[in-house]
């Protein structure tokens, strides 16, 4: 068996540490600078976002057209429709 090329030892090393399968046909400086972008997002992950509860502001009747705050269990007719959201902070 050949002796291991440089390619060879990145792509193993991606697919070890960062379960990462890189391309073997991309060119060596392509594939060093993917492996040196993997070990920089492994010591500093991105911070994982809240998600946050959409609460509906505004509900429409699309049969009537009509209006109104939300109620309980609008959720569950299909004749209602949300028209406008709260915004994410809760200011207006």
């Amino acid at each position: 068996m050949a002796d291991k090329t440089r390619k060879d030892e990145i792509f193993e090393e991606a697919m070890e540490k960062y379960g990462v399968k890189l391309d073997r046909r991309s060119p060596l400086e392509v594939l060093e600078d993917k492996l040196d972008r993997l070990s920089k997002k492994a010591k500093n992950p991105e911070p994982e976002k809240k998600e946050v509860a959409k609460v509906a502001r505004t509900i429409r009747n699309k049969k009537t057209g009509n209006t109104f705050g939300p109620l309980p269990g609008w959720e569950n007719n299909p004749d209602f429709e949300v028209i406008e959201w709260e915004t994410e902070d809760g200011n207006d």
